[in-house]
């Protein structure tokens, strides 16, 4: 962990030592170890009756939706348990944006069970560029893979994959402006793994993941899973 991301986990550590425990999302007490009050896990909602590939509502009583019938993604497997909307997007935006980096762990702590860690050997984050990086001081992707770590026993692999070019944040892009301004902006120098998941904290079009994907898939890693915190229903 580099020198930021330590300090702002002691500076919430004697946060918790000052102060009641609260929720993170409205402010009202809560035990230590629930971090989100009953009410606000309530206001999450969970994507429903998700399709396996990419992980939106599926239209069809069936594992995989129409639309990745016809054109499968470049993984194998989606999961992405919250709809990004309300009390979910609130909190992923504290996360990333308010140096909020405690929020990663109290969201994992209450949706890890939903991912099937079943034969995955590593969890790759993805990369922030130098840049960026350095602006922001940590990579939210990497502090939800290192939770999940602890949950789930599974090494993160934090060097293989990097950010080599500097592209425009994809907020606010269109879908064909998205997939362009991703295109060769990730490398991959690692182990040709058997299985990884792919970690960041919310896949909206997929663009990322699939760049990422191509990458991996070229040096020869055979099965990859999209994880995320949660999953935006439009990028429009």
């Amino acid at each position: 962990m580099s020198g930021r991301p330590f300090y702002l986990n002691i500076r919430h550590k004697i946060s918790q030592l000052l102060n009641p425990a609260l929720c993170l999302s409205c402010g009202v007490p809560v035990s230590s170890s629930a971090f989100i009050c009953i009410d606000c896990l309530g206001a999450m909602e969970p994507v429903s009756s998700p399709c396996e590939l990419c992980g939106l509502p599926n239209p069809v009583d069936d594992a995989i939706c129409p639309s990745c019938l016809h054109h499968p993604p470049h993984w194998q497997s989606m999961t992405a348990p919250l709809i990004y909307q309300g009390n979910t997007r609130k909190l992923i935006q504290a996360l990333k944006f308010n140096e909020q980096i405690h929020i990663a762990n109290a969201l994992v702590t209450h949706i890890h069970p939903y991912f099937n860690s079943l034969g995955v050997d590593a969890l790759i984050p993805v990369p922030l560029h130098l840049d960026r990086l350095l602006d922001r001081g940590f990579n939210q992707a990497e502090e939800i893979a290192n939770t999940l770590s602890s949950f789930l026993n599974i090494p993160v692999d934090r060097k293989s994959l990097s950010r080599i070019k500097s592209t425009e944040s994809q907020a606010g892009l269109s879908l064909n402006k998205r997939r362009h301004n991703i295109i060769k902006a990730f490398q991959y120098r690692g182990r040709p793994y058997k299985s990884v998941a792919i970690i960041d904290d919310i896949i909206t079009s997929g663009s990322t993941m699939s760049e990422i994907c191509k990458s991996l898939k070229k040096s020869g890693v055979k099965h990859i899973q999209a994880w995320s915190l949660a999953r935006a229903l439009k990028h429009d």
